[in-house]
């Protein structure tokens, strides 16, 4: 199975936990799906350790129909710190049944924003990660009734 021809969506927060970020990344598009990074603003933002990563795209350009999945990453200390236009994302995403991924302080922060994720597409913490991916790859292959390019 691989992931081409399908568009994934990353959130990035000021103080990202870097394996929790950068392993959908890296899995995603070394499967060869497009992968956009939405960040908080304009500027970088960096990791708990300090990686500089700059969003690829904004928030407002982001279209729900062309997006297969959204992965939301935690942060190492506390709760992320989300921009109103990530939120808007989120929610808007969420209102077109696309798939929400969410990892560690990004799941509880899924939680409080949208209420409800699916426990299946949660992992505790870096840990879980494969085992998340792998979960995120399946329900793309699995989903007929989302978009097909």
């Amino acid at each position: 199975m691989t992931l081409s021809n399908r568009s994934i969506v990353v959130l990035a927060f000021e103080g990202y936990q870097e394996l929790e970020f950068w392993y959908p990344v890296l899995r995603a598009r070394e499967e060869g799906a497009e992968v956009k990074v939405v960040g908080p603003g304009e500027g970088p933002c960096e990791s708990h350790l300090g990686y500089p990563v700059l969003g690829d795209t904004v928030a407002a350009e982001v279209v729900s129909e062309d997006v297969d999945a959204l992965v939301v990453p935690g942060t190492v200390a506390g709760r992320p710190a989300i921009s109103a236009e990530q939120v808007a994302l989120l929610r808007r995403l969420r209102a077109a049944d696309v798939p929400i991924f969410a990892s560690g302080s990004g799941a509880h922060l899924v939680r409080e924003l949208v209420l409800d994720v699916d426990p299946d597409h949660v992992a505790a913490d870096a840990d879980a990660l494969p085992s998340l991916f792998t979960r995120l790859r399946s329900v793309l292959h699995a989903d007929l009734s989302h978009r097909s390019r």
